[in-house]
């Protein structure tokens, strides 16, 4: 019984280091990489209104990414 709670215990404590590892990265990513993410859901025209929004206020977005290939 004091077996299965050690390896509990060890089993949540690694999970909660793995969560604050991912979180630190997801907080320290760049501002270019926040950008692409947040437009990679706008398709179309929905994000070219909002590019050329952001284009009347100066701020150039970064180019959706378009995988190479044959599609």
């Amino acid at each position: 019984m004091l077996d299965l709670m050690l390896t509990g215990g060890v089993v949540v404590a690694l999970a909660g280091v793995v969560q604050a590892a991912a979180r630190w990265k997801r907080d320290s990513a760049s501002a270019v990489a926040l950008l692409r993410e947040g437009m990679a859901g706008l398709e179309g025209s929905d994000a070219e209104a909002v590019r050329a929004e952001f284009r009347q206020s100066g701020v150039i977005l970064p180019e959706p990414h378009r995988p190479a290939g044959f599609f």
